[in-house]
């Protein structure tokens, strides 16, 4: 007789191992146990794939909110920048106008100091004519 590890014993349906008994099941309980665990597996692929797809809306959701505090944030920048150079326009408008101001004020008080002199001038020579007529 060879020397075998493992014997079986069809009529009791055993497997005989260095003097232990294992009893074989049957091929309808195999399968069973087959069928059971492939549905085992399905059911965890689909609740993995349940898991996979919530993880991604909650993702897209979070990326939302994400992008809304984002052009928020960049609407309150854009409004205060635009505050800022409006004030700075402004001021330099400001100084603008004060300086042609000024200037005009200086032109006007140059042209009244001609025209005082130009009267005066005139009335000189218009006395000094009649002296002379």
């Amino acid at each position: 007789m060879a020397n075998f590890k493992y014997l079986l014993d069809p009529a009791k349906q055993e497997i005989i191992k260095k003097g232990t008994r294992v009893t074989i099941m049957e091929k309808t309980e195999i399968l069973e146990r087959i069928k059971e665990a492939e549905l085992k597996v399905e059911q965890d692929i689909a609740a993995a794939q349940e898991e996979a797809k919530q993880i991604i809306a909650n993702a897209k959701e979070e990326a939302r909110k994400i992008i809304e505090e984002a052009e928020q944030e960049a609407e309150k920048i854009r409004a205060e920048v635009l505050e800022k150079a409006k004030a700075l326009i402004e001021e330099e408008k400001n100084k603008i106008k004060d300086q042609w101001t000024q200037e005009i004020s200086s032109i006007e008080k140059r042209g009244k100091d001609n025209a005082w002199n130009a009267a005066e001038f005139l009335y000189n020579e218009f006395i000094g004519m009649v002296e002379h007529a």
